[in-house]
């Protein structure tokens, strides 16, 4: 015989206590107020119906199964309350934490509009040059809900719900109405009825409701369904074979899915289960919408009765949110899961509500790397086409965020009520043959980003492309050549995927300094811009260093409160501070400062406060650590990099010229017409002997030095930032370590890295804190 306190330790505990050791490090204060909150309902809502049930036998216990009880109820039936949601609402966060949003697009309903006049920025985009429209009735797609209401899939709960009351009404003897009059007597069950009939009167209202609010089960909620609510009743036939519980047989219909589990506890596991289960798929999507709506915050309060009213508020009136948006989120996502199967495993680490944000991150700085170096519309390849390719970035930056402060969030100007191209559109005109998918990326990136992050990152990034353009410009590559340098959001730098439209390894073309250096008058350091170490230092910060900052920035956005709610960016104007290039693209170009910036900044006026001088502390060990591993990534590329013309080892570096020869030009390149295997196989075997060990240890033990000075730091982010950092820097130097076997060598296809060394790496940082 087991009591009932022992099935809960054997069977209901160890699986929670798993699950919760294997989310820890993605348990956020979402998470928190999720399981708080169906906790708190589920004793709430359940008590009294229990209670009830006991009164009238309707189940029992054996009196030695139990510690105690509350009236009716036992001690361990009130944990059960508090054990079930817990044990689901886990196992849910964990089978829907790979995906990136918690609904499906075609369910979402195009919104219906009738606008007033219709105002948007014109010229350049300065304040008070405004056009307006006439009011007009619109139907566009260009805004959807999101959250839509299901009252037919309600009402057939409720027609389920009356179902029970008719069951109840029998088994209490009619006494709500006479039913012997309309039921067949061959269907009547009288008393036998009791169990099934509360059950449903209890539970199906609830399911009506969220049914009717949109709420509506997934393949991660179907996948968690089939798992927990099997668990439960596998759990609740051992129980009841081991006599902890019984159901009484006067009121229950007396069949059984299979011995020892009566139908009726079936039916009462897969209800609670469908109930807790869609009540987390609506506050997913709730705590989903914050992120997505400009007029709503990103972060909710920190009180927990607010940050529940916030939710109700949202649920009555869900926010429309712009299609294109999700689509280009949607579009980005799969884009990265094809071309950067790093990123798209690292961002895993981190929770839903930070990796929205990176993929727009992530995506704008994929999507600006590959213009400006592949630069498809120059065929000669020249720096100045692809300097105008930067400048048109920037300026889509600036107006990126002018357009946010000009208009109030909630007042975008929508494409909707304009026949007129948006001025972001009008900018990215100037760019040729741009892909749909590119732009996406840019609509998506002006969507999200400058409310939760400054400017500041961006520009600095910008400016690590512009040090990529003094280098000699190379060939462009073939069509069916992929040549990818995107700067890692992750603080990771830049990453090289060399594929091409089959999944093959791609060809990098001749190093352009082939023929130049055979003319006596060509200069060479003038086309080499790292001569220092500290001309490296300061292109790894404005590379990596920046957008290892933009993280810290994004996770302060959106897992603290901010003081200015929807916009918390406005609450981080003291990054200005930290930050070497705050100008825009011409000279005084600033981003417009709110009174609000100014008092959040210093508090009162004397200084900057001590959390802002925390946070400044903290975003000033990222961006070293963002050095460090922009560091790694050089000592990996090195061969590769000096095959397109770059070197990234400072010149100081050389002990002469010809050593600096030997890496630009470790041999001669083969005939193209006599491209033969025996002459490509001498040529590799002429870079393979060429000893790189001088150059790649000195940048590995600095990224070392760096990550030993800065590692401590990531304890001090938001608690559901750090594993996520932690896991990247960990994986990331992985490739450091790789390098080191093979005692510094490494050759034009960079260093590979056994997939489950860096799974273990990236593990035992993310839930150990072994960074």
């Amino acid at each position: 015989m087991l009591t009932y306190m022992q099935v809960h330790l054997y069977y209901l505990v160890p699986p929670i206590v798993v699950l919760l050791a294997v989310y820890n490090p993605l348990l956020g204060r979402r998470d928190g107020l999720n399981i708080l909150w169906l906790c708190f309902m589920a004793t709430i809502w359940t008590t009294p119906w229990d209670n009830w049930l006991l009164s009238q036998s309707g189940w029992g216990y054996p009196p030695n199964s139990i510690v105690g009880k509350i009236f009716h109820v036992p001690i361990e039936e009130h944990m059960f309350f508090i054990l079930q949601p817990i044990f689901l609402l886990l196992l849910h966060a964990l089978i829907s934490h790979p995906r990136l949003l918690p609904f499906d697009l075609n369910h979402a309903k195009r919104r219906l509009r009738v606008t007033g006049s219709a105002s948007y920025a014109a010229g350049d985009g300065k304040e008070g040059t405004t056009v307006s429209e006439p009011t007009q009735r619109v139907e566009t797609e260009d805004e959807v809900i999101t959250l839509t209401r299901r009252p037919l899939a309600a009402l057939s709960w409720g027609a389920i719900w009356l179902g029970g009351l008719v069951l109840v009404n029998e088994a209490h003897g009619g006494a709500l109405w006479n039913s012997e009059e309309w039921i067949p007597s061959i269907v009547r069950v009288g008393g036998k009825g009791f169990y099934l009939g509360w059950i449903l009167v209890w539970v199906t209202p609830v399911i009506a409701l969220l049914t009717y609010l949109g709420a509506r089960f997934g393949t991660a909620e179907r996948l968690t369904f089939i798992l927990g609510a099997g668990w439960l009743v596998t759990i609740d036939t051992i129980a009841i074979r081991a006599g902890a519980w019984y159901i009484t047989p006067e009121t229950s219909l007396g069949i059984h899915v299979w011995r020892g589990l009566p139908l009726e506890e079936f039916l009462f596991f897969c209800l609670t289960t469908h109930l807790i289960l869609l009540s987390s798929s609506l506050i997913s999507h709730l705590h989903t919408l914050l992120l997505l709506s400009p007029t709503l915050p990103p972060c909710p309060p920190l009180h927990p009765a607010r940050h529940i009213a916030l939710l109700f508020r949202v649920a009555l009136s869900p926010p429309p949110i712009d299609r294109r948006m999700l689509d280009a989120l949607v579009s980005a996502q799969e884009t990265l899961r094809k071309g950067s199967k790093s990123f798209d495993v690292a961002k895993l680490a981190f929770g839903r509500e930070m990796r929205i944000d990176l993929v727009a991150i992530y995506a704008w700085c994929r999507v600006t790397d590959n213009l400006i170096d592949e630069a498809a519309d120059c065929k000669d390849g020249e720096s100045p086409s692809r300097l105008d390719i930067l400048q048109t970035i920037r300026k889509h930056l600036e107006q990126a965020y002018t357009r946010t402060y000009m208009h109030p969030a909630g007042a975008l100007p929508s494409s909707s009520t304009s026949t007129r191209p948006s001025n972001e559109e009008a900018i990215l005109g100037s760019i040729p043959h741009l892909s749909e998918e590119d732009r996406s990326a840019f609509h998506l990136f002006a969507a999200l980003i400058p409310r939760l992050v400054p400017i500041y990152p961006f520009r600095e990034l910008c400016d690590g492309y512009e040090t990529d353009l003094r280098f000699v410009a190379s060939p462009s590559p073939p069509l069916s050549t992929a040549t990818a340098r995107s700067s890692d959001p992750n603080g990771n730098g830049q990453v090289d995927v060399d594929v091409d439209v089959n999944g093959t390894v791609g060809v990098l073309p001749t190093s352009p300094l082939v023929e130049l250096v055979q003319d006596p008058d060509f200069e060479l350091e003038e086309h080499l811009p790292i001569k220092t170490t500290s001309d490296l230092l300061e292109y790894a910060d404005d590379v990596a260093g920046s957008i290892a900052s933009a993280i810290c920035y994004l996770s302060w956005s959106i897992l603290t409160p901010s003081s200015t709610p929807c916009r918390p960016v406005d609450s981080l104007s003291w990054t200005k501070h930290t930050h070497s290039h705050v100008g825009g693209i011409g000279a005084g170009t600033t981003v417009p400062q709110s009174q609000s910036e100014s008092e959040s900044e210093s508090g009162s006026g004397s200084g900057p406060t001590p959390s802002v001088l925390r946070r400044m502390r903290i975003t000033s060990h990222a961006r070293e650590m963002g050095r460090a591993l922009q560091l790694v990534n050089i000592a990996r590329d090195i061969a590769k990099d000096a095959r397109i013309g770059r070197v990234y080892i400072p010149l100081s570096s050389f002990p002469s010229a010809k050593d600096l020869l030997a890496v630009i030009l470790p041999s001669s390149p083969p005939s193209p017409s006599n491209p033969s295997p025996a002459n490509r196989t001498a040529r590799e075997s002429t870079r393979m002997d060429l000893d790189y060990a001088p150059y790649t240890l000195p940048l590995l033990d600095m990224a070392n030095k760096m990550r030993s000075n800065s590692q401590h730091a990531m304890a001090d982010l938001p608690r559901t930032a750090r594993g996520g950092t932690r896991a990247m820097v960990a994986s990331y130097f992985e490739i450091a370590e790789a390098i080191r076997r093979r005692g510094g060598a490494i050759d034009e296809r960079g260093v590979r890295v056994d997939k489950w060394r860096r799974l273990i790496a990236a593990g035992r940082a993310m839930w150990f804190g072994m960074a």
